[in-house]
C-alpha cells in the first residue's frame, strides 16, 4: 500500500474514533431537560383552580379596540382589555354568557385572525400545601437595632448574615468576591414588594440602599406594586435585601436592581391573565431575569405564550416546582423554559413538602421547619407573614417560594459576570451545581452559587481572551507576511498555517455561540468538524497536511484549555463520567494529526 493510502485509511480510523467516542455522551440527548405534558386533572381540580365563565385572549401585537369590538359582535360576548398596559400584553378577558359553551367558544376565538390564543382563566397562587398551615410556617425573629471586591470571601457586617444558613450553603461568600449582580434587573413577580412609601405601602426597613426599577401592579392596575401580603418582599429580599448596611440580613444579588410586579392579592392569589400580563411587561422593560413564586396544578396557555416571548427575548425565567410533596411539578414551573426550582433543607435533603419530578432543573435552599426546628426557615427582612399583620420585621418563611429566589439571584450574578443568554445561565447553573441523586428530586443538584459565578467568570474572560490572542497572532503573521515578502502579492503558507492554527483556536467558542453552552450539537460539531477536515484538507499535498494539522492543534489547545479551567460546555447530567475519557481521545487525535501533517513531504 502506498503512502498515500495508509494515510489515507489512518485519516478513517481516526474519524471512527472521534465518532464513537461522543456516542456515549449523547445518550441522554433525548432525555435532557424532557418535560412531561400532563393533560388530564381530576375534576375537583378543575373547579378548584379555574374562574367560573371567565376566558382570557390574547390578541395580535398592536390589537386595537376596534378589532375588541369585532370579537365582541361577531361571537356575542363582552371582552374588555385586562389591563390598562393592554397596548404592550395585547390580553383581554371575559365572562361568558349563559347559553355559550366555553370550550367551543375558545375553539372558534382560537381559529380567528386576529387572536394568537385564547384559554379559560385559571387561579394562580403562592404555592400552599395540605402538609403545611401556611407556607409561612416558622418563627418570627425581632428586628436588630459590580462592584469588584477582594478574592477573598466576602464578609458582611450585616448582624444576621450568621443565621442564614442558606447562604452558606450555597457558597454566597465566594459568589460576591467575583460578582454582585450590579447591572442586571430582576422581575418580582408576586404580591408586591414593599419598595417604596406610596399611599398603599411602605419601604422595609433593610431595603434602604436596594436599587429598584419601575415596576406595575396587576391586581390595582396602577404603578404601584406595593406588598399587601408579606410574600413579595420576603423573595425579594432574598434576592436584593441590603446588604452590607450594618443593619438585618443580606440579599444573594445585592447589587442587582429588582423590579416589583405585583400580580397576587393580599390573599396571594391571581388570576392567568394577570400573571401572563405581568411576564410580558418585564420582558418589555428590561428585565433579564423572572422569579415567580408562584403556580398551579393546571397548566394555562396565555402564561406558557408569555413564558416562551420572554424566554426568546433573552429572559432567564425562574419558577417554584410547589409545595404539595408531589412527583409533579406545577405551573408555570413545569414549562420547558422555565428553570424548575425544589426545595431543600439545612441538612441538603429535599424538604417534606416540596414537589419534585420530570423536568426539574435544580434544588437550592427552602428551608425545612420539621427538620430544621425552627430555625430551619429562610431569614428576611418583610412587612407581614401572611397573616394579615403588617409588621416591618425579619421573618423565616419556608417553601419552594423561598428556593427560587436563591436560583433567580445566582442567575442575576451569572448574567454580571457577561453571560447573557437564557440557555448559557441554565447550562452554568446545570454544571456548577453540587451533585445530588435521584435526579427527579436534585435536579442537576444543589445550587453552589460560588461555582456558578466562578464559572461564568472563566467562560466570559476565556472567551475575551481568546479573541484578543488570535487577533493578536493574525495580524503579527500578516506583519511578518508583510515584511519578509519579496516581490509579488502572494501570502505566505506561514501566514495559512497561522490562520488555521487561530480558526481551530476560536472555532468552538462560534460553536458555542450559536448553539450555547448547554447543546449537545456542540459534542458533534466537534465530533465531526475535525473529521471532515481529515477528509476534505489533504490526502495529496504536503503543505494541505500541516494547516490540517494546525487546525487540530488549535482545537485541541481549545479542548486542554477547557480542561484545565474546567469550562468544558456540556451538560452532560449523570453522563459527565464519559467526559474525561472523550477529551481524552479527542486531545490525543488532534496530537496524531498535528504531527502527522508536520511529517507529511511531498
Amino acid at each position: 500500500m502506498s503512502r498515500q493510502g495508509r494515510l489515507f485509511e489512518i485519516r478513517w480510523w481516526l474519524v471512527t474514533a472521534i465518532a464513537i467516542s461522543s456516542f456515549p455522551l449523547l445518550a441522554g440527548w433525548f432525555n435532557d431537560n424532557s418535560r412531561t405534558a400532563f393533560t388530564h386533572f381530576r375534576a375537583s381540580t378543575v373547579a378548584k383552580w379555574t374562574i367560573p365563565h371567565r376566558i382570557e385572549v390574547e390578541l395580535d401585537p398592536g390589537a386595537t379596540d376596534a378589532n375588541l369590538k369585532s370579537l365582541n359582535v361577531k361571537y356575542g360576548i363582552l371582552l374588555r382589555w385586562r389591563s390598562p398596559l393592554h397596548h404592550e400584553t395585547d390580553i383581554a378577558v371575559a365572562t361568558v354568557p349563559s347559553g355559550i359553551p366555553t370550550q367551543l367558544l375558545l375553539l372558534k376565538l382560537r381559529k380567528a385572525p386576529e387572536v394568537m390564543d385564547a384559554d379559560v382563566e385559571h387561579r394562580y397562587s403562592v404555592p400552599t400545601s395540605s402538609l403545611l398551615p401556611s407556607e409561612f410556617a416558622g418563627s418570627e425573629f425581632a428586628p436588630q437595632s459590580d462592584t469588584k471586591i477582594t478574592a477573598k470571601p466576602f464578609q458582611p457586617n450585616d448582624p444576621r448574615y450568621q443565621e442564614q444558613w442558606n447562604f452558606h450553603m450555597i457558597h454566597a461568600g465566594d459568589a460576591w468576591s467575583i460578582a454582585t449582580g450590579k447591572g442586571v434587573t430582576v422581575a418580582v413577580i408576586d404580591t408586591g414588594v414593599a419598595y417604596a412609601n406610596t399611599e398603599r405601602g411602605f419601604r422595609c426597613q433593610d431595603f434602604n440602599t436596594t436599587h429598584f426599577a419601575p415596576g406595575y401592579d396587576f391586581i390595582h392596575r396602577d404603578d404601584l406594586p406595593s406588598d399587601d401580603n408579606g410574600h413579595g418582599t420576603h423573595v425579594a429580599g432574598t434576592i436584593a435585601e441590603s446588604t452590607n448596611n450594618g443593619l438585618g440580613a443580606t440579599g444573594l444579588a445585592f447589587n442587582s436592581t429588582v423590579m416589583p410586579i405585583k400580580a397576587l392579592s393580599a390573599f396571594g392569589g391571581g388570576s392567568s391573565a394577570g400573571i401572563a400580563e405581568a411576564i410580558r411587561f418585564a420582558a418589555d422593560h428590561h428585565a433579564t431575569v423572572i422569579n415567580m413564586s408562584l403556580g398551579s396544578p393546571l397548566p394555562d396557555r396565555l402564561i406558557k405564550d408569555a413564558c416562551t416571548y420572554a424566554y426568546n427575548k433573552g429572559v432567564t425565567i425562574v419558577c417554584a416546582a410547589g409545595n404539595n410533596g408531589s412527583d409533579r411539578l406545577s405551573y408555570p414551573a413545569a414549562y420547558k423554559p422555565c428553570v424548575a426550582v425544589s426545595a431543600v433543607g439545612p441538612s441538603g435533603d429535599l424538604s417534606f413538602y416540596s414537589n419534585y419530578g420530570n423536568g426539574l432543573c435544580i434544588a437550592a435552599p427552602g428551608g425545612d421547619t420539621h427538620a430544621g426546628g425552627a430555625e430551619g426557615g429562610i431569614l428576611q427582612n418583610s412587612m407581614g407573614d401572611g397573616t394579615g399583620l403588617v409588621k416591618d420585621d425579619y421573618y423565616r418563611f419556608q417553601g419552594t417560594s423561598m428556593a427560587a429566589p436563591h436560583v433567580a439571584a445566582t442567575a442575576a450574578l451569572i448574567e454580571s459576570t457577561g453571560i447573557r443568554r437564557p440557555q448559557d445561565v441554565r447550562s452554568i447553573l446545570e454544571q456548577s451545581a453540587t451533585t445530588r441523586l435521584p435526579r427527579a428530586k436534585y435536579g442537576a443538584g444543589l445550587l453552589n452559587a460560588g461555582q456558578a459565578v466562578s464559572l461564568a467568570a472563566r467562560i466570559h474572560e476565556d472567551g475575551i481572551f481568546r479573541f484578543w490572542l488570535i487577533s493578536g497572532l493574525l495580524l503579527l503573521a500578516f506583519t511578518w507576511t508583510s515584511l519578509t515578502r519579496h516581490g509579488g502579492s502572494r501570502v505566505s503558507p506561514q501566514f495559512w498555517f497561522v490562520a488555521a492554527f487561530a480558526l481551530g483556536l476560536v472555532l468552538p467558542d462560534w460553536f458555542i455561540g450559536y448553539f450555547g453552552l448547554s447543546s449537545h450539537w456542540l459534542l458533534l460539531a466537534h465530533s465531526t468538524i475535525i473529521p471532515a477536515v481529515i477528509l476534505a484538507a489533504g490526502a495529496r499535498r504536503s503543505d494541505d497536511q500541516r494547516l490540517t494539522g494546525y487546525l487540530a492543534m488549535g482545537l485541541t489547545l481549545h479542548i486542554a484549555w477547557e480542561t484545565i479551567r474546567g469550562t468544558v460546555p456540556h451538560a452532560l447530567g449523570p453522563e459527565s463520567i464519559l467526559t474525561a475519557p472523550w477529551l481524552a481521545i479527542n486531545c490525543v487525535i488532534g496530537l496524531v494529526i498535528f504531527a502527522n501533517g508536520m511529517l507529511a513531504r511531498d
